[in-house]
């Protein structure tokens, strides 16, 4: 009984195998089909072929002129860029203005470097800390001694 049920279940995984697999070819014939009936008619086929082609001639065509177009575009506008560029450096104002920025950035260099010196010089000098605690020692060694003396008198 054991051996009858187990293969059952087998005929019946293999059944929903079949079935499946019947499905699948169903469709692949469906789609076939339809293949075939497309295949069949080549003047469709042809004339379908030919517009898409025509089509995308026109369109390089079009895309071709447009590059041209900017293309020459791009060379005036650098034409242009090249003679204001020549223009500008041609003129005298700009030349000292130029010659100026790069004095300026010069002695900009200078100020940063003399700030830092002076930073650092003032550092090492700075003795004030030092004086105001030997002031104060001072002051508490004449305390010292002025209580010193008066306990001398005394």
């Amino acid at each position: 009984s054991l051996r009858l049920q187990q293969d059952l279940e087998k005929v019946q995984q293999l059944e929903g195998k079949i079935q499946s697999e019947l499905s699948t070819l169903k469709e692949q014939v469906s789609t076939m089909k339809s293949e075939l009936d497309t295949f069949r008619d080549l003047d469709t086929l042809r004339r379908t072929a030919e517009e898409k082609k025509k089509r995308l001639l026109e369109n390089q065509t079009s895309l071709a002129q447009r590059r041209d177009s900017f293309m020459q575009l791009l060379e005036e506008m650098n034409q242009k860029y090249e003679a204001q560029k020549t223009k500008l450096q041609e003129n005298e104002t700009h030349t000292q203005l130029a010659n100026l920025e790069r004095k300026w950035q010069h002695l900009e260099q200078n100020n940063y470097v003399m700030k830092e010196f002076i930073a650092s010089k003032t550092q090492q000098c700075d003795y004030a800390s030092t004086a105001n605690n030997v002031y104060q020692q001072v002051a508490e060694y004449n305390k010292s001694l002025m209580d010193s003396l008066q306990n001398n008198r005394n």
